[in-house]
């Protein structure tokens, strides 16, 4: 029967991420497998076999993806596949070293090297290049990026970091013809770059060659936030919109036949030309499928078009299932496909273009709160007018602009991105209405599976209504889960070199923030700045808040005003309500200063404070009342929490903690956040007499240039028999608890 071939195709995704390995994706497989064999019994044995053999072919793949490469200095040769990406003073790129690839990082030393070697590393060059192999870092935080794991997927093991990149020691050689097309591509968006404004260039690089490197950040996040990144994906529309005018352009000079033999020629180059993102292949793949069909007179169901390309990509690259492009591409895909008659019976396009949003946003939805942690309300309805607006006005013009590089198309496409993107910052930063889930567990992922099937089906049977009440019941159930949990925790974050500590009470009683990281901001050269430049708050902080589901802090206390304990403060307060901040005295006219814009409450607190949450009981220790110091001025907090007295030491030192025993000679603390990331001039060796630490956790950079944490500070631990946990070497440290006590656990063992 047609449209069968989805069965063994969906058997086959669920087999590789079980293979990965994933227990969820294995319970999955097995209630699929078991669903098929009560009611689906004739597509069970393929379904069967497929789950076999993908499952089996995944650890093949796997097995032998390792590396014969060892860490320390090497001297390689190395070939540039594709234009290096250059981002202020980093360049980046995945290369060749004989058998291998491994990711070459540079940190470029002047303006005039970044200009040669811009015009130089083009697709083809081969260089000989002296640098040091690192392993890459795993993730340092819970639900974070790992970094290591991505590269492993894209079979690579390896950082290259060069001492220095010799032109004279590079040469080209001839290009294989993926590098000519790379080479295409890459002076297609710099013409782009060249011709275009800037606020327009990057929507037509990311259009037109799938090249996002040049869009302006703020307009990347709105488009995420606001669910509307996928029309600046290359995918289907892009496909569809290229055959059609291929059969317009061609079809009174060349037979039919002709035509679809040079649209299949011609698909394989524009995936590479677009970037070759999971969507674009997809895309290609599936339209190389239906002309393939076409061209020998036959016919084939979109579904099976659909189901055997997914099989075909997972042979090719079995890791591309971890994709979120992939997984949004083929999941949206097949909802819109298995869904289409239900949609074709739509009364008016309205209604038409209402349905297919909302069955879009339905099947995206596990996806989106898995990786993004958040949805917004304006998605629907915002997609009810971009897509139409994409897919008819801007993908067009934004070819005709390149293809015609003349002033008025070029003008008029800037004038409507400006629209455009006007229109995406009024909803996504003037009027933000995002609902922050957090998150899913693995239960709550399987409920709203389970709601989105059930939805689908009633939709069929006319009752939308009822169907869309069990995944509003879904949501709700996330939405609950936190306030009936009866674990707390604290996680230290691995902030680099800074302070970031995260306590939540049992059943969500309160949520407290001690300080927010950040990074002192140094004045650089206009060419060194980044476009993309890393930030503690908006790439660590502000994603854990959203994936533990958090969107409101009761309480951000900050230590003191150092950069690297209040630095990201700001992006805190944009991302999440905060109830109250309590500061040092010292730090109150610049934390002040701070809250102003968003209208937060601030006071100070002293010595002998105290205040009662869920039944914890906080007192503050430091500083007495009249000191406005800076690092000695810093807020000191005790609290116990998980049957443990944890002592909060800011970045005191050896004065204030002199200090702090002469006022508490009977303190005593069961796990110490060590002062002022483990510095000699902190941590004595009276105070650690007096406290009596079990355990102390240092939160602390890697390679910081202050040599923290200092020998003679873990001497003094060792010597009081301390446990010790280092960010930089551990990652977060985290400690979640109950009734009975709790358990530590670091990201990195």
């Amino acid at each position: 029967m047609k449209g069968q071939a989805v069965y063994p195709a969906a058997a086959a995704l669920l087999a590789v991420a079980a293979a990965s390995p994933s227990p969820t994706a294995c319970l999955l497989l097995v209630v699929y497998l078991l669903l098929l064999f009560i009611r689906r019994p004739h597509c069970f044995l393929p379904s069967l076999v497929a789950a076999l053999s993908f499952f089996a072919y995944f650890l093949i793949v796997d097995y032998h993806n390792n590396t014969s490469l060892s860490g320390g200095r090497h001297s390689l040769s190395v070939r540039f596949s594709a234009a290096p990406a250059i981002d202020g003073d980093r360049l980046q790129a995945a290369v060749q070293a004989g058998k291998e690839r491994v990711q070459l990082r540079y940190i470029i030393r002047t303006a005039a090297e970044k200009e040669t070697l811009q015009a130089h590393l083009v697709p083809g060059t081969v260089c000989r290049v002296t640098g040091t192999l690192e392993r890459p870092m795993p993730a340092g935080n819970p639900y974070a990026f790992d970094y290591r794991l991505y590269l492993r997927r894209h079979r690579i093991h390896w950082l290259f970091l060069p001492e220095a990149i010799d032109l004279s020691a590079c040469m080209r050689v001839r290009p294989t013809i993926i590098e000519r097309l790379e080479a295409i591509r890459e002076a297609g968006v710099r013409r782009i770059e060249a011709r275009f404004p800037p606020e327009a260039a990057g929507i037509a690089a990311a259009l037109i060659y799938g090249e996002q490197r040049t869009l302006d950040e703020s307009v990347l996040e709105g488009y995420q936030q606001l669910g509307l990144i996928h029309l600046l994906a290359i995918s289907g529309g892009h496909v569809t919109l290229l055959i059609g005018a291929g059969f317009a352009g061609a079809i009174r000079f060349v037979t039919r036949e002709a035509v679809l033999a040079g649209l299949l020629a011609f698909l394989p180059v524009y995936a590479v030309l677009a970037g070759a993102s999971p969507s674009v292949l997809r895309a290609c793949a599936t339209g190389m499928m239906v002309l393939a069909v076409q061209w020998k007179k036959g016919r084939i169901h979109p579904l099976d078009a659909l189901s055997w390309t997914t099989l075909a990509l997972l042979v090719f690259d079995p890791y591309m299932v971890w994709d979120v492009g992939f997984q949004l591409s083929f999941l949206v895909t097949f909802a819109l496909l298995a869904h289409v008659s239900v949609l074709a019976s739509a009364r008016s396009m309205l209604q038409n273009l209402l349905q297919t949003a909302l069955a879009a946003q339905l099947a995206a939805l596990p996806i989106l709160l898995y990786h993004f942690y958040e949805i917004s309300v304006w998605s629907i309805g915002l997609n009810v007018f971009f897509v139409p607006w994409y897919s008819f006005v801007i993908l067009p013009l934004a070819f005709l602009s390149a293809v015609f590089p003349f002033s008025p198309f070029i003008w008029l496409f800037s004038r409507l991105i400006e629209l455009t993107d006007a229109v995406v910052y009024f909803f996504a930063a003037d009027h933000p209405f995002m609902l922050v889930l957090g998150r899913p567990g693995p239960w709550c992922l399987a409920g709203y599976l389970t709601a989105i099937t059930a939805t689908f089906l009633d939709w069929e049977r006319g009752r939308l209504i009822r169907g869309l009440t069990a995944v509003a019941a879904a949501t709700a159930l996330q939405l609950a889960a936190p306030y009936v949990d009866p674990h707390g925790e604290v996680t230290v974050l691995d902030v680099g070199q800074g302070d970031c500590i995260y306590i939540e009470l049992p059943y969500r009683k309160a949520v407290y923030l001690i300080d927010t990281g950040g990074a002192a901001e140094w004045g650089k050269e206009s060419w060194r700045r980044r476009a993309h430049p890393f930030s503690v708050g908006r790439d660590v902080v502000v994603p854990f808040l959203k994936a533990q589901g958090v969107r409101t802090i009761d309480k951000l206390i900050l230590t003191h005003d150092d950069a690297d304990h209040i630095g990201s403060a700001p992006e805190v307060f944009e991302a999440v309500k905060v109830k109250e901040m309590v500061t040092s005295p010292g730090a109150l006219p610049r934390v002040q200063k701070m809250a102003r814009p968003f209208s937060g409450p601030v006071r100070t607190a002293v010595r002998g404070e105290r205040w009662t949450d869920g039944g914890v009981q906080f007192i503050v220790l430091h500083p007495e009342k009249g000191n406005n110091e800076d690092n000695n001025g810093s807020l000191v907090l005790l609290a116990r929490l998980g049957g443990l007295i944890w002592l909060f030491a800011g970045d005191i030192e050896e004065e204030a903690e002199q200090a702090l025993i002469d006022a508490y000679p009977t303190l005593r603390a069961d796990v110490l956040k060590v002062a002022h990331h483990g510095s000699k001039t902190s941590t004595t060796e009276p105070f650690l007499r007096t406290i009596k630490p079990q355990a102390a956790i240092i939160s602390v950079g890697r390679y910081n240039r202050y040599g923290h944490p200092s020998s003679e500070v873990l001497m003094r631990l060792r010597q009081q028999r301390a446990i010790v946990w280092r960010t930089d070497e551990n990652g977060a440290i985290r400690y979640v608890y109950g009734e009975n006590g709790g358990t530590f656990q670091v990201m990195k063992p």
